[in-house]
């Protein structure tokens, strides 16, 4: 079994030690990193509590001193006043201890998960939804606070002051009030805990209803212009309507059975007060001491009532809690075992695809056998239908995924010994679909490289050809691009995009149809541009238009997860069907567009 010293120190590196067991149990691991403020916590809810009961105590026997015409009451009133005092302080300290713990948690969970985000991408997250994502990472994390605030210590304290709350009873009132207040303790949890299982359920329930919720209203806020533009507003809004009947349904069975347990909690109060009141009776006349007594027994319930006001939502907490460290626990796409330094490169590597086979599924093989070499400082294009394997070579290449055998070295070096980080230095990737967040230009640049220089900048701008629509705009560098790069058209992103990788300067370079959104006019300046661009690097392109084919140095013919051909583009033409059906049917697809159509047998420059 996992140490807890080792299971610790697995959660300080972001490396979650294997917790089965459910959440509760990774809830505990976390809790093990932080025991002295939880220590400190609980003994000033100890003292809170203690303190709270004792002053009503005092106060109630003074109550009784007094109408019995006794004197004295002054000490009373101090200590009462004294130890309300004290209850205020120790409850402050308690409370800021135990917000400082959980929010230090938090912040460290909420680093975790994006950690595993970047650990499991792309492929972990591929089968899972953006809003179900936003859910675990902000409203999942943040219902563990109730747990590290509040419930975990008030179960310390119900611990240690319940039991003492009898011993001072059997002190104050004698044995016939202790037992006259046991059973009531116990049966103010004991429904509780019958109803814990419902409790679990409920609180999934809710979570996953919530998390619906969220995906659909998500989705609706992402497709919207999609959904205007079919007319499929009413449809949309049904499926809201019906994720909200299915949280409106979960929140009643919660609140139903939160509010059965509260109205037992208040019975056995109730119940506990007049069963030793009657018993303190039953064996003489009305004294301080009953007085003090039928006040304990009402404060005794302090330490169980502040517990089930929060383990009454523990059903949402702990389902919260399974979401979060199931995700922290999803393994890698790829193990980052790779401890080899990166290659000395002082030109563009050779790249190789060695017998490649793989699959992102046993029931779905895409790459079988696959052998090719790109050599140093050429560019070789991908073709071949959809669903031949090109964009599944390039996530090998940018180990997205590794391979069932085979291996992908670069300058020799199988990149399965390089360390994941170190990765990116060697190879930059421009998707087919250039992501822009919503900021400025300038820091969407600067996320390839940060400590990048204005110089640098612009060269990377000149050579993207994003230099001739940013002197357009009206912030230059400083105009925000927008939602997702909403304020660019698709070519002007794409640029930003080549431009970012550009910046980043890796020795290879992986263009996913990097001209698809560009118009004939717009592609031909990029073609210019990227001429200049992959000088020096060695370059995989993943290429469906016929001007990108024939401006690779070589091409190779992906046919169902094979290399059907290899070589240029009119040694290709000759010899290859598949090929030359692909170039046919581009050039026809091209006529039925109004394009001016490229000779499929031209070789090289602009016609």
């Amino acid at each position: 079994m996992t140490s807890a010293s080792e299971a610790v120190a697995a959660w300080e590196h972001g490396r979650p030690a294997s917790i089965r067991g459910g959440g509760t149990r990774g809830l505990l691991h976390v809790l093990a990193g932080h025991l002295r403020p939880f220590g400190i916590s609980v003994l000033f809810a100890v003292v809170n509590q203690a303190a709270g009961m004792a002053a009503v105590v005092l106060a109630a026997a003074a109550v009784g001193q007094a109408l019995s015409g006794s004197a004295g009451l002054w000490p009373m009133f101090w200590w009462t006043l004294g130890l309300t005092a004290l209850r205020a302080v120790a409850n402050w300290v308690e409370s800021w201890i135990s917000h400082e713990l959980s929010f230090r948690i938090l912040a460290q969970v909420r680093q975790w998960l994006y950690q595993a985000f970047a650990r499991i991408a792309p492929g972990g997250l591929v089968r899972r939804r953006g809003g179900d994502l936003v859910v675990r990472a902000l409203r999942d994390s943040e219902s563990l606070e109730i747990f590290y605030a509040h419930t975990s210590i008030y179960i310390a304290a119900a611990l240690l002051v319940t039991p003492g709350a009898v011993v001072a009873m059997a002190v104050t009132g004698g044995g016939w009030a202790a037992a006259a207040l046991a059973p009531w303790l116990v049966a103010s949890l004991a429904l509780p805990l019958g109803l814990r299982r419902a409790g679990l359920r409920h609180g999934g329930d809710l979570t996953r209803a919530l998390t619906e919720m969220n995906v659909e209203v998500t989705d609706l806020v992402q497709g919207l212009r999609e959904v205007i533009s079919f007319g499929r507003g009413p449809d949309r809004l049904d499926r809201l309507r019906e994720a909200d009947r299915r949280l409106a349904s979960a929140q009643r069975r919660q609140t139903l059975r939160a509010g059965l347990e509260t109205v037992t909690g208040g019975i056995a109060i109730g119940g506990a007060t007049l069963s030793v009141l009657v018993a303190g009776l039953n064996t003489g006349p009305a004294t301080p001491a009953l007085l003090a007594s039928v006040a304990l027994a009402g404060a005794a319930f302090t330490p169980i009532t502040m517990l089930l006001n929060v383990t009454r939502v523990w059903g949402i907490t702990a389902s919260s809690a399974d979401r979060v460290f199931d995700l922290l626990e999803e393994p890698a796409a790829v193990a980052d075992t790779g401890d080899g330094a990166l290659p000395d490169l002082t030109e563009a590597p050779e790249v190789e695809f060695d017998r490649i086979v793989f699959g992102y599924d046993e029931t779905r093989p895409v790459l079988h056998g696959v052998s090719l070499t790109i050599p140093a400082g050429t560019t070789l294009a991908l073709a071949g239908a959809t669903g031949a394997g090109k964009s599944t070579l390039a996530h090998l290449l940018l180990r997205h995924f590794d391979p069932a055998s085979g291996a992908v070295r670069i300058g020799g070096t199988d990149v399965r010994d390089l360390p994941v980080d170190d990765l990116s230095r060697l190879v930059c990737h421009v998707p087919q679909e250039a992501f822009l967040f919503h900021e400025s230009l300038r820091a969407n640049l600067e996320l390839a490289r940060p400590e990048a220089t204005a110089e640098q900048i612009t060269r990377a701008c000149d050579d993207a050809q994003v230099t001739p629509f940013l002197d357009k705009l009206p912030g230059g560098l400083d105009t925000v691009a927008g939602e997702r790069g909403a304020a660019l058209s698709g070519g002007e992103r794409q640029r930003v995009a080549i431009a970012r990788a550009l910046l980043r300067d890796c020795p290879v370079l992986v263009l996913d149809e990097s001209s698809s959104q560009l118009d004939a006019l717009s592609e031909r300046e990029m073609r210019a541009a990227l001429d200049r661009v992959r000088h020096g690097r060695t370059t995989l392109v993943i290429a469906h238009r016929l001007s990108t084919l024939r401006h690779a140095d070589l091409v190779a013919v992906l046919d169902h997860g094979r290399i059907a051909d290899l070589g240029g583009h009119a040694e290709l033409m000759e010899r290859c069907e598949p090929y030359r059906r692909l170039v046919q049917a581009q050039a026809d697809a091209a006529a039925l567009l109004g394009e001016r159509p490229i000779p499929p047998t031209t070789k090289g420059g602009d016609s």
